[in-house]
């Protein structure tokens, strides 16, 4: 299993995250920008809008960080990172959506500094924050929902956000940083 990565973007170091911190059996190629390789008649083969992550396991070309994620957390099911049972697949497949359709775009609408940007992040933060009441993680157990969305809740950007009126996002983020996987792809330590 080859995947291509570069760790600094939030949907590369969710699954560089993943497969560090459970030690899986998968090389990381780390692509060239500076070379433009991402655009390479090879790299365009295995994704062709020319963008990380992308992961090769034999014929299978795949792209989409959580579309790796959950494929890599059923190919190595010592992870029990994705729950088996119908209920808590359909749960896990909300929690990777609502990171993907509403978490991710109200971060990069962060950039602008409009109130009203903040104000949704803040409406999501109390979403995941409810979600997380009594629970150490966002399933219960760790899983790759975890990942997903803490890769957008650590990057430095996020950092600067108060997490006080979220106590529960506030101890999972510290938590979701302190996991191997984590350490090895992050900058540095979140705020509380």
């Amino acid at each position: 299993v080859l995947l291509y990565s570069f760790t600094v973007t939030p949907n590369n170091r969710k699954v560089e995250a993943f497969v560090r911190h459970y030690d899986l059996d998968v090389d990381i190629h780390h692509i060239s920008f500076k070379d433009n390789e991402q655009k390479s008649s090879e790299f365009l083969a295995i994704n062709p809008m020319g963008r990380v992550p992308a992961l090769v396991d034999g014929d299978l070309k795949l792209w989409e960080s959580n579309a790796i994620l959950t494929y890599l957390a059923q190919k190595f099911p010592e992870t029990n990172a994705l729950p088996t049972d119908l209920e808590g697949r359909a749960d896990a497949d909300r929690w990777l959506h609502w990171q993907n359709a509403h978490l991710m775009m109200a971060s990069a609408a962060l950039k602008t500094g409009e109130a009203k940007d903040h104000d949704t992040i803040n409406e999501l933060l109390g979403v995941l924050n409810d979600q997380l009441e009594g629970k150490d993680w966002v399933l219960g157990e760790l899983s790759v929902v975890d990942f997903a969305i803490a890769s957008y809740l650590i990057t430095k950007m996020m950092q600067t956000l108060d997490y006080s009126p979220f106590p529960n996002v506030a101890a999972w983020r510290k938590r979701v940083a302190a996991l191997d996987g984590f350490v090895a792809t992050q900058v540095g330590p979140p705020r509380t």
